[in-house]
């Protein structure tokens, strides 16, 4: 058996021998997979296992307030990760750091090896999907996502990873649908106690696959929204914040409309600080019908007055019509 030493010279030859480019981080991860045998999403316990199993040793580290480092210190590669984070945090950044040495190791095999160059260059995206491409394996993480009718909170919770990381995945694992995708941030006031707006939330993440690229419009109350973009008035992600309840849209008679759904989720103090927003084809409900039965969501296909009129601070400027349109 190869010494754990070893291993991280021999994974990278590996690599190499394969053809794998340090510029390719989904493949090195699917790489990564294989040579550990990782068939499931790892908890934080087996994700320090698996480094280690490199040769490589990892710290907690209270000096970090987020995030993680690498260096290499007496001939041994080492990884701190802030020991602030939360565990779904801490493996995705230990994850984050491998792949920096992984690509570190295999630069130097590079004809035009540059460490000054490679010191300048931006690792934090590729870093990310190698972390996420080793977090999550295809088959396990599609066959979870089904049986949960894609709720990243439950999937949140049996797999330890984040909001963010696991609707970044739904595109990604279900490219072959039309799927789009948003998760809205709630972005505290300046000033406290001035209650939730609109402009206080603001979509950080939107996930669209290719056959959804061209949409833009999902239904009549809701348009794809960009990122950084703030909830529009009259949207349904609009009225679920007001209104504080998940909202579904189902047209009654358009049978080539997506379904729309829109959740929002609540802390502990009962206040809301994120929103999903999921849009699946018709003919691929059965994708999120688990996670819909659940919450039993109000029922919408725009006929009807918005479901958060009451709660409504801005009512003079949005006006819901038969139909669904706007004033």
């Amino acid at each position: 058996m190869t010494a754990a030493k070893d291993s991280l010279e021999e994974f990278c030859h590996l690599a190499f021998d394969d053809g794998i480019s340090k510029n390719d981080p989904v493949r090195l991860g699917r790489l990564f997979r294989e040579y550990t045998d990782v068939k499931r999403t790892p908890s934080l316990k087996k994700t320090l296992e698996l480094v280690h199993s490199l040769g490589i040793k990892t710290e907690a580290a209270d000096y970090l307030d987020t995030g993680g480092t690498n260096m290499m210190a007496g001939g041994v590669w080492h990884i701190h990760y802030s020991a602030k984070d939360r565990p779904a945090t801490q493996k995705f950044d230990i994850f984050h750091e491998l792949y920096e040495i992984l690509y570190k190791r295999l630069a130097e095999w590079d004809i035009d090896y540059d460490p000054e160059r490679l010191q300048r260059l931006r690792l934090c995206r590729p870093a990310d999907r190698f972390a996420a491409s080793v977090l999550i394996p295809p088959d396990h993480f599609q066959y979870k996502a089904q049986v949960t009718g894609c709720d990243i909170v439950a999937l949140g919770e049996q797999l330890e990873l984040s909001h963010q990381c696991l609707l970044i995945a739904l595109g990604e694992h279900f490219d072959d649908l039309q799927l789009v995708g948003a998760l809205y941030e709630f972005e505290p006031p300046a000033i406290a106690g001035t209650g939730a707006e609109l402009k206080d939330y603001k979509a950080t993440i939107v996930v669209k696959t290719a056959p959804a690229r061209h949409v833009k419009q999902l239904c009549a109350l809701q348009k794809v929204p960009t990122r950084k973009s703030h909830p529009v008035i009259g949207s349904m992600v609009c009225a679920a914040i007001t209104g504080g309840a998940p909202l579904l849209w189902r047209s009654s008679i358009n049978e080539e409309a997506p379904v729309v759904f829109v959740r929002p989720f609540f802390s502990i103090a009962q206040t809301s600080y994120r929103v999903l927003l999921l849009a699946v084809p018709r003919e691929e409900f059965s994708l999120i019908s688990a996670q819909v039965e659940k919450l039993e969501p109000l029922e919408i296909d725009g006929g009807c007055i918005c479901p958060s009129q009451n709660k409504c601070r801005v009512n003079q400027a949005c006006h819901w019509r038969n139909g669904g349109r706007y004033e």
